[in-house]
């Protein structure tokens, strides 16, 4: 059950993210964007592989990393849970550099590690911690360019 009242607005950032892993998909040959969702709740947007025949839901999220090295998905935000056809859009954003978008999907908390977290303290969420451990294997490992070609 929704509440509308309790979701958080996204911020100009978030909305940059979303429009930027839009774009992306827009101008694959293979996939198209065939539905946006307005509550934010598991995925902001559905796209379609032209070849495979298949639908993935996209939730897109992003760091700025002057601010954070940071971002994460509030476990009730998954309603249906991990799954191969969901997927996480990642943009980060680096002060004097073009974005950068990531593409993975959200079957790899299946098994959290230093990079993909799990944690049930206060909030339970998934979490994306870049660091100078984790930042490189994430910049070879989940390239859009690279992961889109998955899907």
């Amino acid at each position: 059950m929704n509440n509308w009242s309790q979701l958080r607005p996204l911020s100009k950032l978030d909305q940059l993210a979303e429009t930027i892993m839009k774009s992306a998909f827009l101008l694959s040959e293979n996939h198209n964007v065939i539905q946006s969702y307005l509550n934010h709740k598991g995925a902001n947007f559905k796209i379609h592989n032209r070849v495979g025949e298949s639908e993935y839901d996209i939730l897109c999220r992003q760091i700025n990393i002057e601010k954070t090295n940071y971002a994460f998905v509030p476990k009730s935000d998954l309603e249906r849970g991990l799954r191969d056809d969901l997927w996480v859009g990642l943009v980060l954003f680096i002060d004097g550099e073009k974005p950068s978008k990531y593409l993975f999907s959200s079957t790899v908390w299946n098994e959290p590690n230093q990079l993909f977290t799990d944690t049930s303290v206060k909030n339970p969420e998934y979490g994306i911690n870049l660091n100078k451990y984790t930042m490189k294997e994430f910049v070879e490992k989940y390239a859009f360019e690279k992961m889109i070609l998955e899907l």
